[in-house]
């Protein structure tokens, strides 16, 4: 399938003499769907070393990018941004800058660290709405401390906040909200919005209107924290809340490296279900939680034992579908030595005739000592290397995996791919855009990248 091509699709770069985006090219693969370092159509800078999340909502695209280990050049320091597509033949414009300044002068925010459309059906009383309502919410790296939800108002385009918590920082710590969640409690009929925050734990919401933001949050958390065990090598006071996933009308989130079930009711509380028996060293532990086939969950393994696993909530069992450093081993030709798959979350996709396919990004860290074989590269970070390009896995209904390469030119290494999410516009069903790269604690700027192609594309040949 073609994609469209339109002149409109261009951002004008800041000099003017190049375009920043490249537009869209009749039986092209992977395109360039956002380049950093551009103006948007109101003037507004667009840049980022990372693009964390994309986001449909409303009918549009929402994308979260962040600064960390940004140099900037010369539009100077910048705080994160949500941004916005409004249609796939437009350009992305800056939808929302998170620009206020600590007194050194400098941004407050650093990333956009969670993003998520929710929907309501309820108020906080079980009662339905006369219509459903969706919120986008978003959260960020805040450098003072504080933990906020940024609720997006769809009528005038304005962003409001809450704190839900705030607590100092350090230099190996920064307080943040990971992910958003969203479940209806089967006791009370209640629709609810979770954010999983360390170092507290799990805060609930509800819909109301009379409140700024919409949603009104408890000012306890649900799920306490100390009730998670840090007690896992990499882990120590760095505990996240790294996603959410609803199977069987039961809520879970992956809190390090264990996944916890909500006792729905009047009086909620969390469980422990599952821990990691083959931890290895990571600094997350599970990540992109999700519901698959029979009820099971499905979560990525980060680190040095990285591997996709296939979880019985219901036994706390668990199997191995994929030992993702020996399937890259094999499929590259050279040894790697720590892993993060599915950054945020996994992409579910209806394959026709055959179910659903699952597609999670990838980053892998390559031993020094390696041998870099023909049509690789690396990047060096200071303390490793990571493999240069950006790849995903796709899961097939019958459990196999294969791997895929994005291969969109761009000025720089991509790196890694940190989200994807499928085309939201009317019409472009078979479109799917991909988002990414990972600043790994080495100086970057401009480097955030969105890449946009069909399905068929992605899933390749063996679908």
């Amino acid at each position: 399938m073609g994609l469209p091509l339109s002149r409109r699709h261009l951002l004008q770069a800041s000099t003017g003499a190049m375009p920043a985006v490249a537009a869209y090219v009749r039986g092209a693969t992977f395109v360039p769907s956002y380049i950093a370092g551009a103006r948007d159509e109101a003037g507004q800078f667009a840049g980022g070393t990372e693009m964390r999340l994309l986001v449909a909502h409303a009918g549009k695209l929402y994308a979260g990018n962040g600064y960390w280990e940004d140099r900037p050049g010369w539009e100077g320091w910048q705080g994160p941004q949500i941004l916005i597509l409004g249609a796939p033949d437009l350009g992305w414009r800056v939808d929302h800058a998170f620009d206020e300044r600590r007194p050194n002068g400098r941004r407050r925010d650093l990333a956009v660290g969670a993003l998520a459309s929710v929907r309501f059906t309820t108020d906080g009383a079980g009662r339905a709405l006369t219509q459903p309502v969706s919120v986008l919410l978003a959260s960020t790296w805040d450098l003072t401390g504080a933990s906020r939800v940024f609720s997006r108002d769809d009528v005038n385009g304005t962003w409001c906040a809450t704190t839900l918590a705030h607590d100092p920082t350090a230099p190996d710590f920064l307080p943040q909200i990971r992910s958003f969640g969203a479940h209806r409690d089967q006791v009370t009929g209640t629709d609810l919005v979770f954010a999983g925050q360390m170092p507290h734990g799990i805060f609930a919401g509800h819909y109301d209107t009379a409140v700024p933001g919409q949603i009104r949050w408890e000012p306890v958390p649900e799920l306490d924290a100390s009730s998670a065990s840090t007690g896992f090598s990499g882990l120590t006071g760095r505990l996240r809340v790294s996603s959410f996933a609803e199977t069987n009308g039961r809520l879970y989130a992956a809190v390090g490296q264990q996944i916890f079930a909500r006792v729905d009711g009047a009086t909620p509380r969390w469980q422990p279900v599952y821990t990691n028996p083959r931890p290895g060293h990571s600094e997350t532990g599970l990540r992109g939680l999700t519901a698959i086939e029979g009820g099971a969950l499905l979560a990525a393994v980060e680190g040095n034992a990285a591997r996709i696993v296939r979880i019985d909530p219901r036994s706390g069992s668990d199997t191995t579908e994929l030992e993702l450093a020996a399937f890259l081993a094999r499929h590259w030709g050279m040894p790697v030595n720590y892993i993060i798959a599915a950054y945020n979350d996994m992409t579910t996709v209806a394959v026709p005739g055959r179910g659903n396919a699952i597609l999670l990004g990838l980053e892998a860290f390559v031993p020094r000592t390696a041998l870099v074989p023909t049509g690789h590269s690396v990047v060096d970070v200071g303390y490793g290397q990571v493999e240069s390009g950006a790849w995903y896995l796709v899961r097939w209904p019958d459990r196999r995996y294969s791997l895929h390469q994005i291969t969109a030119r761009f000025p720089h290494p991509l790196v890694s791919t940190r989200s994807i999410c499928r085309s939201p516009f009317p019409g472009d069903s078979d479109a799917i855009y991909f988002a990414g790269y990972d600043a790994n604690k080495a100086p970057a700027h401009n480097t955030a990248w969105i890449v946009r192609t069909s399905l068929t594309a992605a899933l390749g040949a063996e679908r």
